[in-house]
């Protein structure tokens, strides 16, 4: 059962309901009018990590969706969108929650912030490559950090988590039934928040597989360690563990695309980047995300059942293609739109942060790569069956596909079918995890031309904040040298993770 919590407390809906904002914690300290303390709860609520909405720009990046506007044609461009930044706003406020935990002898957050912190500089490396760790932070006192190696961040991160996890554990024995407050996903339950962080790791331990013979590193050696101590490293076990937002039409929970914004459901076709591969492999999660084309309605007007059924009846928009040429096949009914009864209403689908089919296909990935001793076939099994039902897909079709239609396989080709599967998983959902994958494996294959989408090849970096180079120049013209030989700072720069 799919979890469907939403805070009903005013205090949490506001501080929650602009999910990418920052909190000014120290505004709160200063205001006369406020108590000198806030309880680490309500800064909790605003620095756990929001999930992304369906239909955005950054599930366009990844070619699940594109739009095509009739009053102004154009095509994505893929160059937008790879500005980095360094998120010491959220740092700072971690660090406050840190404090006012200790202050309210509540440790739980204190624990919570390791993996807080955790993330937030996977996010930021993945995206920029070596960033301050170390000396980030501190204001004043460092005005100037240096930056850290990836390879280090990585490590500090990955310990952190492994912290987090042993700490929460002993935590939860020594204080059974104990819960938090401003939890948004899962009640206050940390016993969820403990999968959810081992879950995490395992995000961040696929991610890189590139190092995984790395020294020091030890990627497969931590990866097994979860998964062969299950006790020490409880796991997600079924969709009931997502991490996931049920979105509604109150304030703060209002997904991208609803009835109060018609203009998307005019506009936004899927492409054929996704589609094909559904369609290609008879894929029953065709039917619950598109609808047919309008010609192949209009082509059987009395038997629109059978026509849903039809996978020809499906085509997605080339996101390459000419922003005219695009338009007008629209125009004509030659595309596929987000399917009308699953997303045209105020609840569409849940926002999902961390899902059980990532974890589940992530194992598959690391057994296929002969990192663990379990059965890679199972975990990809489990991964595309809780994808499936996600969308509500039959169980006997989720049957059929996994014995006759894309089953398990050995080798390249198997693992080509567990990438490509994580692809389709990851539609509209866990933010920017398919792009990720994608910039790793190099599965599926992105589309794009010079002419169109105004680059030549497809951006594989961040580049960092323009005011790095006024702010701590020597640094961070240190850092590009030492990263990519030159004081070069582009989208087409490969960080070390991605170094074979």
């Amino acid at each position: 059962m799919i979890k469907n919590i939403i805070f009903k407390s005013t205090m949490v809906m506001m501080l929650f309901a602009t999910l990418n904002s920052c909190l000014d914690y120290e505004d709160l300290r200063d205001n006369p009018n406020e108590p000198n303390s806030v309880p680490p709860s309500l800064i909790f609520t605003q620095i756990v990590p929001g999930p992304t909405t369906s239909f955005s720009g950054t599930y366009e990046k990844m070619q699940y969706h594109m739009w095509i506007a009739t009053d102004n044609v154009f095509s994505p461009n893929f160059n937008d969108g790879y500005d980095g930044s360094f998120d010491y706003s959220t740092l700072r406020n971690i660090i406050q929650m840190e404090e006012e935990a200790e202050a309210a002898g509540a440790p739980a957050y204190i624990i919570l912030g390791k993996f807080l912190k955790a993330r937030i500089f996977v996010e930021m490396s993945r995206r920029m490559g070596d960033i301050p760790l170390s000396e980030a932070g501190q204001g004043i006192d460092i005005p100037q950090p240096k930056y850290d190696s990836q390879k280090s961040i990585y490590i500090q991160c990955l310990d952190w988590l492994n912290e987090a996890n042993q700490e929460l554990g002993a935590y939860i024995l020594e204080n059974p039934g104990v819960t938090i407050d401003g939890d948004p996903y899962y009640g206050g339950d940390l016993k969820q928040w403990q999968k959810f962080i081992n879950a995490y790791a395992l995000r961040v331990l696929i991610s890189l597989s590139k190092k995984e013979n790395e020294a020091g590193l030890n990627v497969k050696e931590r990866f097994a360690a979860i998964i062969n101590n299950p006790g020490n490293y409880p796991l997600l076990s079924g969709l009931s563990d997502n991490a996931q937002l049920e979105y509604s039409n109150e304030d703060g929970f209002r997904q991208t695309y609803n009835p109060d914004e018609a203009v998307r459901k005019e506009a936004v076709v899927l492409t054929s980047t996704y589609l094909d591969i559904l369609i290609n492999n008879e894929d029953p999660r065709l039917m619950k995300v598109a609808d047919p084309t309008k010609d192949a309605l209009e082509a059987n007007p009395g038997n629109e059942v059978a026509v849903r059924a039809d996978y020809n009846s499906y085509a997605g928009a080339d996101i390459s293609g000419s922003a005219t040429e695009n338009s007008s096949k629209k125009l004509d009914g030659d595309y596929s739109f987000p399917n009308d009864e699953r997303f045209w209403n105020y609840v569409g689908q849940p926002g999902v942060l961390m899902s059980y089919w990532e974890q589940e296909l992530h194992i598959a990935e690391a057994a296929h790569r002969g990192w663990v001793s379990v059965d890679a076939s199972t975990h990809y099994d489990n991964g595309v069956t809780a994808s499936m039902e996600f969308y509500g897909v039959d169980p006997a079709e989720i049957n059929d596909y996994l014995t006759n239609k894309q089953p398990y396989l050995a080798g390249d080709a198997g693992l080509t079918r567990i990438l490509e599967q994580k692809y389709l998983a990851f539609a509209e959902n866990s933010d920017h995890e398919s792009f990720f994958t994608t910039r790793r494996t190099g599965v599926p294959s992105y589309l794009f031309t010079q002419e169109h989408n105004s680059i030549d090849r497809y951006p594989v970096r961040w580049t960092y904040p323009e005011s790095e180079d006024l702010n701590n120049k020597n640094n961070y013209r240190a850092a590009l040298v030492a990263q990519f030989g030159s004081e070069v700072d582009d989208r087409d720069q490969v960080i070390w993770i991605l170094q074979d």
